[in-house]
């Protein structure tokens, strides 16, 4: 494995551990999926941050207003709130700001990472890749050596780093979650990470509801996207697009042929009918032209002919 000699001695041992956990062989035979687990990982890190204009940073100070995205060694995320630079507690760059938390816990086997969360946290000490974080207020101490620090440019608005760190934390949870299904002795029987299910289970966490409350939301959500398209509005997706009904010509009957057989089949005549249609906003076109093509050809099967 070229790319496992290229590592740290402490990131070779890290992997070497998390190999130990996996239910995929011996330690010897998991090893390999486990770095190549560990390299799709920290694409997917660095790719997001690209994608939201985050940079990245060897160090991180206490004191600093902005807000901040960490992955650690053993692939958790911890995501620091920015601070209010109007405010009294950015006031004193001795003072360590007050500012949110959030970690994820992207545990091997498990559908929904465990999130946890505060409001007044503040870092005991300034951040430094390779070394530990630790937290005063927050529902965990320290976590484990950090790999990754991402933050912002300064003139980036605290509302904006906001929004780009919700982002940039759904997508990694999912996308990590995901990732691990190639660490299972049956990727094919692990949870699927986006079915309805799924989506209430995570929603319902990360907004601290039940799911029954989650469901009911989403279920309300849907129905108003439908009752307007069905009353023939152009209804928003938000920051997906927007969804509207389209009508398709009247079309002759015709014959066609079975896919899987070659035989001959009347396919029958339709009437002028109404079918949806979605238009993507000029956002997600751009994102998703950022989105390596080999990942599409292999969730879909798509072989791009």
């Amino acid at each position: 494995m070229e790319q496992f000699e290229q590592l740290s001695e402490k990131m070779k041992r890290h992997l070497e551990s998390v190999a130990q956990q996996t239910s995929i062989g011996s330690t010897e035979e998991a090893l390999p999926a486990v770095v190549e687990n560990w390299f799709e990982k920290t694409h997917l890190f660095h790719e997001q941050i690209e994608s939201l204009h985050m940079t990245r940073e060897d160090e991180f100070s206490a004191a600093d207003p902005r807000g901040a995205l960490l992955l650690t060694y053993s692939g958790s995320l911890i995501v620091l709130g920015p601070v209010d630079v109007g405010g009294t507690a950015a006031s004193s760059p001795e003072v360590s700001p007050i500012r949110s938390f959030e970690y994820a816990s992207i545990a091997l086997r498990s559908d929904v990472p465990e999130l946890t969360g505060a409001d007044a946290v503040q870092l005991t000490d300034d951040l430094r890749v390779d070394s530990v974080a630790a937290f005063s207020g927050a529902p965990i101490k320290r976590s484990s050596e950090i790999l990754f620090i991402a933050s912002f440019s300064e003139d980036v608005k605290p509302a904006d780093q906001v929004e780009r760190l919700r982002q940039a934390s759904i997508f990694l949870t999912n996308s990590f979650v995901h990732a691990n299904r190639t660490l299972t002795a049956d990727p094919e029987g692990a949870p699927d990470r986006f079915t309805l299910r799924s989506i209430v289970q995570y929603v319902a966490a990360r907004n601290g509801a039940t799911q029954a409350q989650a469901k009911s939301i989403i279920d309300d959500y849907l129905m108003t996207i439908e009752t307007g398209l069905m009353l023939g509005e152009r209804v928003s997706l938000g920051q997906l697009g927007t969804v509207d009904l389209h009508v398709r010509a009247a079309q002759k009957a015709r014959v066609g042929r079975n896919p899987a057989t070659g035989a001959e089949l009347l396919i029958p005549a339709k009437a002028e009918h109404a079918v949806p249609r979605f238009k993507a906003t000029t956002r997600l076109r751009e994102r998703a032209s950022l989105v390596p093509v080999e990942r599409v050809r292999t969730e879909s099967g798509n072989s791009g002919a």
